[in-house]
């Protein structure tokens, strides 16, 4: 009796149709695997439109920086063209009242970066900062927006000189409506120097960060524009 049934047994799995059972674990794989390639594909594309979408973000900002320091390094280039004999004089002592009221009236100019950074703050506080694909560029987005916070530095050191030096000594020394030194033996001082030196000082400075963060900026936008015209 139970060799009957072995051979039972044996009949049916020899009979058995072994290709429909492979078939139907291939269609299961394909329709798992497929699924899974279906959905990775889903996620890369979505990814894709997001990185797409910071990248427009980035080159808006990069291109708004661009703007304002185009403006801002013309202004502090000719502040420094003008400024710069009025410096000789006072260095030689020989700096006459009349231009030493055009010298107030150039300290009392300021200006300052509001640099474009919205989108950094926004993929790094989000954590997406690693949507961006190409590991360069990434690097050089991080490099860039170092950069402006030490531009962003120089200018909050500029304005609290101004703060702290330029404007106590103005309205001590100098009466604003009329234009005139209340004691016109002020300028030989050497508190009047020092607050215009260290005006000029201040403004080569700045300007020689506008320039540099200026030509970063260029080389980023040209490269985030590569990258837009690659997705």
């Amino acid at each position: 009796m139970g060799k009957k049934k072995e051979k039972q047994h044996k009949w049916i799995i020899r009979n058995y149709n072994w290709g429909k059972l492979v078939l139907e674990l291939i269609v299961v794989f394909l329709g798992v695997t497929s699924g899974f390639l279906l959905n990775n594909w889903r996620e890369q594309e979505q990814e894709k439109r997001i990185e797409q979408k910071y990248i427009s973000s980035f080159i808006k900002d990069v291109a708004d920086n661009i703007s304002d320091l185009e403006s801002l390094t013309v202004a502090d280039s000719l502040w420094l063209n003008t400024a710069t004999p009025n410096l000789i004089s006072l260095q030689n002592k020989s700096l006459i009242e009349d231009s030493a009221k055009l010298v107030i009236s150039r300290v009392l100019q300021i200006n300052k970066m509001d640099s474009h950074s919205g989108t950094y703050e926004d993929i790094t506080n989000s954590g997406n900062l690693n949507l961006i694909r190409n590991f360069d560029l990434k690097t050089n987005i991080v490099d860039y927006h170092l950069a402006l916070k030490g531009v962003g530095f120089i200018d909050d050191h500029f304005y609290k000189y101004f703060n702290d030096f330029v404007m106590p000594f103005v309205f001590s020394e100098f009466n604003v409506l009329s234009g005139e030194f209340k004691n016109a033996e002020e300028i030989n001082n050497m508190r009047f120097s020092n607050i215009f030196t260290g005006y000029y000082s201040m403004v080569q400075q700045r300007n020689s960060a506008y320039k540099d963060i200026l030509l970063k900026s260029y080389k980023l936008k040209e490269e985030l524009l590569l990258k837009s015209i690659e997705n």
